[in-house]
């Protein structure tokens, strides 16, 4: 096979799976490898499959709601794959498809699916729970708007 025909195979594989975060950024899984894409088209970090032992997941810091994902390669070094994920669910869709594909993978926390899912539904309750107490305000606001101006009303007549 020539050089060419190589460098073009290379170009057109698919992604098993892709988790997009923030603009412009996003973790592709391959059969062989984990690629993770910046706003330049320069800032690319490719990973091998094979050289990853674990995955650490961690919440960021000063916002805990972007995550900082960590890859300890087999060299024992450790490196930051991602900082500031924000798509916790297309990340927890990604994690099966990685353990599939790194056989003896460690995750750290080791339930972090079921973490990112509990991650997930208290973020939706946060979110449900200020969406009510707005609106209750509102309502609350249009009542006593109302009851004002019936007052007005009565005492003028």
């Amino acid at each position: 096979m020539s050089e060419q025909n190589v460098e073009h195979e290379i170009v057109h594989k698919h992604p098993i799976s892709v988790v997009r975060f923030g603009m412009g950024k996003e973790i592709q899984l391959y059969t062989d490898e984990l690629v993770v894409t910046g706003q330049e088209e320069d800032q690319e970090l490719r990973v091998q499959l094979e050289a990853i032992k674990r995955l650490t997941l961690v919440p960021g810091d000063p916002n805990p709601g972007k995550l900082v994902l960590m890859a300890d390669l087999d060299d024992e070094t450790t490196i930051i794959l991602v900082e500031g994920m924000t798509n916790a669910r297309g990340f927890r869709e990604m994690i099966p498809h990685l353990q599939e594909h790194i056989p003896g993978l460690e995750l750290d926390p080791p339930d972090m699916a079921e973490q990112l899912r509990q991650a997930l539904n208290n973020r939706r309750a946060w979110s449900l729970t200020c969406y009510g107490t707005i609106i209750l305000l509102c309502i609350f606001l249009y009542v006593l708007y109302l009851v004002v101006a019936y007052i007005g009303t009565t005492v003028h007549h």
